[in-house]
């Protein structure tokens, strides 16, 4: 992280480049003033010029006119000054007359102390004003900063501890008051651009660009470059028909830049990973069964091969009769293995589709390295290799279809891992953070590969490799991928799904809380496809304990339709994130009936702040509560299942029919 020597820079600031006023109320460093003394004694001594000086200004009217017209070029764009390594940026906005704002801000959550267990943050917000662009070429205009104005203390000290954070106001990062400044425009040729800008743009723009696409600043008095930053903006710059990105894409692909993971509920759900059955039969597991495995033999004349194809938790089986393939056991899907044995029978090995139904199902008695006892027909499976051993299942193994934003997520014994990695062409980023502090292990950005490795002996499997080349890590990072689909991939390392995050994903939490109108008597008026008057009642102790006091919420629903229904809830005080009038009530279409259903919100619960609801079915004219529907932790609420199978998913899917009360 690029760190400033605060004390340093405010003694060059006071000495080396201009005087400070010092008697400037409120700590603002209002070295500005000497600027604007210098420029009311030039606009005097233009004044009392000569006729010929006149028509010498009248002359470079246009080109003076044609130099200022940059600026109004860049009024609504939000430049952003950061390298990509640490939770720092200055950003910078420009105003048609050259005037400009910005803030700086640098986030360390590792310096924190008494007081302030959120950690330290550096900032600076600041006013200035560049002086009158003059033209270089067609693509360049030079300026320099003639006014630079920033508070430097806050009721009289420099830092002040807000919310669990340390705050230290310190010096714009990247501007000082009259440092030289180039604007150049769209079209500037990469070739023509000092190595000091391009080391800038490792990330923002292409490595093969021939020119510049965007407005850019550049301070040759400091080596710093301000880009177009649309995260900051709220938008990326999206190509021609792309859909929009929401805010809660941006935050996720935008992790490793900004170092920082967006808040829980702003990322995707992440399917857990059943855990392969123990018991008797041990040996029966995902690890051993591992590889590539044959069924041979004859059915009457015709000869019959089995081929079953294990990678990860994906499974293929096909059969063929002479050769050919056919018959009931083709297809593809996700491993289950069923724990049979409280039954005293073997496990019961299954592949599942995409639509959840059964592929095949083999009852397998023991695993060894070469073989495995099909206990149903009491035959041998052979392992046996192939000519292509790296086709099986890794064919969707390719940094195509691992291109855009990737998610995942597992509790360890340190804490909450949550994990982002973005693939954009042959380069890729990987960023970790574990209970909300940033890794320096899986921190980088590089160039990405799929190489083929020796996983287990036997085995070899795909693995998406990340050379660091930027970031705290080194060396390189890997993730061993067992198959890639449309929407997510299997880590073989740490047993964890990754979920391709869309652009519109979670479009809902970038729009506004719904507006709740407060009555005089203290409830709550929220109007949605129903009408709902909410209530808050006053806490009771529950066993005369104040640990677990409970709120009470009452919501009366209704409709023109002649609904009239009284829900109520209780909610734990120790919930980590409780509900209030604006986020108390929400509609859903949780059965895809077309008629909206009512969710209340029971606030975030465990470590890692899962989210629960209790869910009423509508018919339009009545709410009917689905039972075991506040037992799901965050709820996806989607079209259809994220993937069948998987034991969280199929309880969420199940609850579509639950029963009703």
């Amino acid at each position: 992280m690029k760190r400033i020597d605060i004390a340093l820079l405010i003694g060059l600031m006071c000495l080396g480049l201009t005087a400070c006023d010092e008697s400037t109320a409120g700590g603002v460093a209002s070295a500005s003033s000497a600027a604007k003394e210098t420029t009311a004694e030039a606009e005097a001594a233009g004044s009392a010029g000569s006729s010929e000086a006149g028509e010498t200004e009248a002359a470079g009217t246009g080109e003076t006119a044609g130099s200022q017209k940059i600026y109004a070029d860049m009024d609504g764009i939000v430049f952003g000054f950061y390298s990509g390594v640490g939770a720092w940026e200055t950003t910078l906005e420009v105003a048609p007359d050259g005037s400009f704002k910005g803030q700086f801000n640098d986030a360390n959550m590792g310096e924190d102390g008494e007081g302030y267990k959120n950690g330290t943050i550096y900032e600076c917000a600041f006013t200035g004003k560049f002086s009158a662009a003059e033209k270089v070429d067609d693509t360049s205009y030079s300026a320099k900063v003639e006014a630079l104005d920033y508070e430097k203390e806050k009721n009289g000290s420099d830092h002040y501890i807000e919310d669990q954070t340390l705050h230290i106001m310190t010096d714009p990062y990247g501007l000082s008051l009259g440092d030289d400044i180039v604007i150049y425009t769209p079209g500037k040729k990469t070739s023509e651009l000092s190595e000091g800008f391009m080391s800038w743009m490792t990330w923002k723009i292409p490595d093969d660009a021939k020119e510049l696409d965007q407005i850019a600043i550049y301070n040759t008095t400091g080596d710093y470059v301000f880009y177009p930053d649309f995260y900051a903006m709220g938008t990326e710059e999206p190509a021609e028909g792309a859909p929009t990105e929401s805010k809660a894409y941006l935050s996720l692909k935008n992790a490793y830049y900004s170092q920082a993971m967006p808040p829980y509920y702003q990322t995707p759900f992440v399917p857990e990973v059943p855990e392969a059955p123990s018991k008797s039969y041990s040996s029966v597991s995902i690890e051993n069964l591992q590889g590539r495995w044959v069924n041979r033999y004859k059915e009457g004349k015709v000869q019959v091969e089995e081929v079953l194809s294990v990678n990860g938790n994906r499974g293929r089986i096909e059969t063929f009769m002479d050769g050919v393939q056919q018959g009931v056991w083709n297809g593809e899907g996700i491993i289950d293995i069923e724990d049979r044995s409280a039954r005293k029978v073997c496990p019961a090995f299954r592949i599942y589709d995409d639509t959840g139904d059964a592929v095949c199902v083999i009852y397998i008695r023991w695993v060894k390295d070469k073989a495995f006892l099909d206990g149903g027909f009491v035959k041998e499976w052979k392992r046996e290799g192939t000519d292509r051993p790296d086709q099986y299942l890794y064919d969707t193994v390719t940094l195509d279809n691992l291109q855009g934003v990737w998610y995942t997520e597992d509790i360890e014994s340190d804490g909450l891992h949550q994990v982002v990695l973005t693939v954009d062409e042959d380069r890729a980023t990987l960023f970790e953070t574990i209970e909300g502090v940033p890794s320096k292990f899986w921190n980088g950005g590089g160039e990405a590969s799929i190489v083929m490795q020796d996983y287990l002996p036997e085995i070899t499997v795909p693995e998406l490799i990340i050379q660091m080349e930027t970031g705290p890590a080194t060396g390189s990072a890997g993730i061993y991928v067992s198959g890639v689909s449309e929407d997510m991939f299997y880590d073989r390392g740490y047993n964890r799904w990754y979920v391709k995050v869309r652009p519109d994903f979670l479009m809902e939490e970038d729009q506004e809380t719904p507006e709740v109108t407060m009555q005089e008597d203290g409830s709550g008026l929220l109007q949605g496809t129903n009408r709902y008057e909410i209530r808050k009642n006053e806490k009771k102790a529950g066993n005369g304990n104040e640990d677990e006091d409970i709120v009470e919420w009452t919501v009366e629903a209704s409709n023109d339709d002649g609904m009239k229904e009284t829900l109520a809830v209780e909610v734990e005080s120790y919930v980590t994130n409780p509900p209030d009038f604006g986020t108390l009530v929400e509609e859903w279409d949780v059965n895809f009936d077309g008629i909206p259903d009512v969710l209340l919100y029971l606030g975030a619960y465990s470590p890692r702040g899962d989210s629960y609801y209790q869910c009423y079915l509508s018919d339009g004219k009545t709410l009917k509560l689905c039972q075991g529907f506040d037992e799901i932790p965050n709820p996806c609420l989607m079209t259809s299942p994220m993937i069948q199978g998987n034991a969280t998913d199929m309880a969420f899917y199940d609850s579509f029919f639950c029963e009703t009360k």
